[in-house]
């Protein structure tokens, strides 16, 4: 089994490959692969497996307290750099989720990215409180806030990514056009340092309240307070989000 280290912009990935010649279905694998997340434990943020076959992809991800997670998109961002190697300067890796089926790119030896098709990212249509809701296959809620950093947001933050009904929340500061600081705190986890999916439902939320003309493609930049930066791609013609940002691998071994 190969397995690789990734630093994905601030978040340490641990990528684990599972294929076999058939293609189990998750329910199948779902057990095997929480197994395997705990087995290897080198302090990583979240343990994706690769599973299924050559012609048939697919993946799951645990967070480091054992929690499942439908989709992460720092995780899928490193998957190209995982299956492709350094043979191959610019690999592309469909792979599907129970979530959706993404794409992974390697832009080059340091960045990967990947691609969120625009029909699985949801924006909540109300608000609630000023929050804005969003489900990119994980919930977030993201605030719009005009300060750094007010004692009653951080606590909200706080409150609302714990406990049984716990979502991911952003707090999101404008500091330029298309350019946004961020602090994220997932749920069950923590602040993190940084966050593909919380970076798309910024992105998808600001794109609902984007002021016309309408632009056909828009990158927002999202700076995470750990210093880790993802850029966010909108394209409207194909209906979809790019996630770009560094991958470094950091260990790689086989058992």
């Amino acid at each position: 089994m190969k397995c690789h280290l990734y630093d994905a912009a601030g978040n340490t990935i641990l990528w684990l490959d599972s294929r076999r010649d058939s293609a189990p279905t998750y329910d199948q694998f779902k057990i095997m692969g929480f197994e395997l997340s705990r087995q290897f434990q080198m302090g990583q943020d979240l343990t994706a497996v690769l599973f299924g076959c050559a012609q048939n992809q697919r993946a799951m991800f645990w967070n480091s307290d054992g929690s499942y997670e439908m989709v992460c998109g720092n995780a899928i961002r490193c998957l190209a750099h995982f299956v492709c190697g350094d043979s191959t300067p610019h690999g592309l890796v469909a792979v599907e989720t129970q979530r959706a089926s993404y794409l992974s790119r390697k832009v080059d030896a340091n960045h990967g990215s990947a691609v969120i098709p625009g029909s699985t990212v949801r924006v909540s249509t109300s608000e609630q409180d000023g929050d804005i809701f969003v489900d990119v296959g994980t919930p977030h809620r993201i605030r719009l806030v005009d300060r750094e950093w007010l004692d009653e947001d951080l606590a909200d933050a706080m409150t609302y990514s714990n406990g049984s009904r716990s979502v991911n929340f952003s707090l999101v500061r404008r500091v330029a056009p298309l350019q946004y600081r961020v602090r994220t705190f997932e749920r069950g986890v923590g602040e993190t340092s940084s966050c593909g999916t919380a970076a798309t439902a910024i992105a998808a939320a600001l794109e609902m309240r984007a002021a016309p003309p309408v632009i056909e493609q828009r990158s927002h930049q999202v700076e995470f307070a750990s210093g880790e930066q993802l850029t966010v791609t909108y394209d409207r013609s194909l209906e979809s989000f790019e996630i770009r940002g560094r991958v470094s691998l950091l260990q790689d071994f086989s058992i």
